[in-house]
């Protein structure tokens, strides 16, 4: 299907270029929207902020996985309760029902991911096994996963055959994916290192392009329209101070994502929506010798399919030496634990879960890298984790004792005899096979050994979620409720979840869809 060109007549300047659309953001979003509009013949110009050399959007980093929909009825009903009430039922119907064309839209796409399903939601409600929570499911270098691994389906569950040291595809590989297929378009263009400073809109309030550039030197001109596709905030401190639910927090994706998108959007008047929301988790913060640092993603459990099947326990307590939950959903790199460390103490008036802190003994240390080296800051080589963990050692990111009271005096825990007893009562849990903070069985692995570790952890996670507010068009609202005309937004800029992730996958589910979503309705295909 073909859109028919409107044939208005926009303004020129010296500088200013005409398309069909304008998307501001190459990320995922931005590689759907311009994919979805091209193949209808629309000419298309993506605006991206980082220089081509540093360009680190937060699908690069990600683990790669996307959920599908088997049984849209099933999936609409899990979501809705997943939102917590903070999207509109119209709003996740739009998202259910484009998922469940996800496989199918990156097949006709050409891109050769190979989706295999590997479980379902992430929570048990009902609907959840209507989610298909998809991976590549084929390896680096080509071959099928079952080729050279065995075991489990997910990461955690895999073990290699033959001695290899075979890698998964994850979030680098399938950008680089959508990357060849934009390349095949002519009518796409890619402007690189020009960040976007201003919407432009006609004498009617029509949104109709964008001012961009270091200076704001630049104008560009859609006829159908503007997709902001810019991320999120994970990287502007005063808006997280503002908005999210305690402070500090620090996230691991895009250094780039700093609020351009809210900002524009609000110029023009845009309303917002759940600014307060993000994909969370608990996450490793460290300083570098020259002052800057370093987020990134904390393994619990060692996801390499070379580690060692049996990596040793693992104790989270607060800064006072104190167990306070069941660590299992952090060590399965779930998306919820992150609420535990958000707890605000009103008779000290402090956080006493930032930073928590991360015990672990020799096995784990061995086992592997404490951060994914396929995804995060390592792969898009913000920063060189060893593999060996040694380097981090040194610096002093990762403390250490010859006893758990030893390493969590040396990591800065304010009461590391409390710190000592929470893991000794950890222990004998193991033994009993019951857990004080109601862990599974099967996840109770006593920490043993003469030398033990500690890591603190912070809240923070990939993206904050929060953003202009949308409707199921992808069109981006007033505070009113009414769309601001030719403006849309898709991915993490005000993406379309509240209270709970529904699922591994769904940020890059998320910027497919409500791409796909919004270059249709901007085009006039959808119905």
């Amino acid at each position: 299907m073909t859109f028919d060109p409107i044939g208005i007549t926009l303004p020129t300047t010296p500088h200013g270029t005409h398309f069909d659309l304008v998307v501001v953001g190459f990320g995922a979003a931005g590689s759907s929207t311009a994919l979805t509009a091209a193949r209808a013949g629309a000419n298309v110009v993506i605006i991206e902020k980082q220089p081509e050399d540093a360009h680190t959007p937060n699908i690069r980093m990600s683990m790669g996985f996307m959920f599908g929909v088997n049984d849209v009825e099933g999936a609409f009903t899990y979501m809705d309760r997943c939102s917590g009430g903070m999207i509109p039922a119209a709003v996740s119907r739009a998202w259910v029902e484009k998922a469940a064309t996800l496989k199918q839209w990156h097949d006709d796409m050409g891109l050769d991911l190979h989706l295999e399903r590997v479980r379902g939601g992430e929570h048990p409600f009902e609907g959840t096994e209507a989610i298909d929570e998809f991976r590549q499911g084929l390896l680096a270098d080509g071959r099928p996963i079952a080729e050279a691994l065995e075991g489990g389906v997910y990461f955690s569950g895999l073990r290699a055959k033959d001695g290899e040291r075979p890698e998964l595809r994850m979030g680098y590989d399938y950008f680089e994916a959508l990357q060849k297929a934009i390349s095949r378009y002519d009518n796409i263009t890619v402007i690189y290192d020009s960040p976007a400073q201003h919407i432009i809109r006609d004498v009617d309030g029509r949104v109709i392009g964008v001012q961009h550039g270091h200076t704001g030197e630049h104008s560009t001109y859609g006829d159908r329209g503007v997709v902001l596709t810019t991320g999120g905030y994970e990287f502007d401190e005063e808006l997280k101070l503002n908005y999210l639910k305690a402070y500090p927090m620090h996230f691991y994706g895009n250094p780039g994502n700093t609020g351009d998108g809210v900002r524009m959007a609000q110029e023009v008047g845009a309303d917002l929506w759940h600014m307060n929301q993000m994909i969370g988790r608990g996450v490793g913060h460290f300083t570098k010798e020259d002052g800057s640092f370093v987020n990134v993603m904390l393994e619990v459990t060692p996801l390499d399919v070379m580690a060692d099947p049996e990596p040793g326990g693992y104790v989270i307590t607060d800064k006072h030496g104190k167990r306070f939950a069941n660590e299992a959903p952090q060590a399965s790199l779930g998306h919820a634990f992150y609420y535990h460390l958000l707890s605000y103490d009103s008779d000290t008036f402090d956080y006493p879960r930032i930073p928590s802190y991360w015990f672990f003994d020799q096995k784990r240390l061995d086992a592997g890298p404490l951060i994914p080296r396929r995804a995060g800051v390592h792969r898009v080589g913000i920063y060189d984790w060893s593999y060996d963990n040694r380097k981090e050692l040194a610096a002093g990111w990762i403390s250490q004792g010859s006893t758990i009271e030893e390493a969590a005096r040396n990591a800065g825990v304010l009461e590391p005899e409390v710190a000592a007893a929470a893991v000794a009562d950890y222990n004998r849990g193991c033994e009993s096979g019951v857990d004080a903070q109601g862990r599974p069985v099967e996840s109770l692995t006593p920490l043993e050994g003469d030398r033990f570790y500690c890591v603190p952890m912070y809240p923070g996670g990939s993206n904050t979620s929060g953003g202009p507010r949308r409707n199921e068009h992808a069109q981006i609202l007033d505070p009113f409720g009414k769309p601001i005309a030719g403006l849309y937004g898709a991915g993490e800029l005000g993406q379309v979840y509240g209270l709970l992730y529904p699922a591994g996958g769904s940020n890059l589910s998320e910027a497919n869809c409500f791409g796909r979503i919004a270059a249709e309705h901007a085009l006039g295909l959808s119905a």
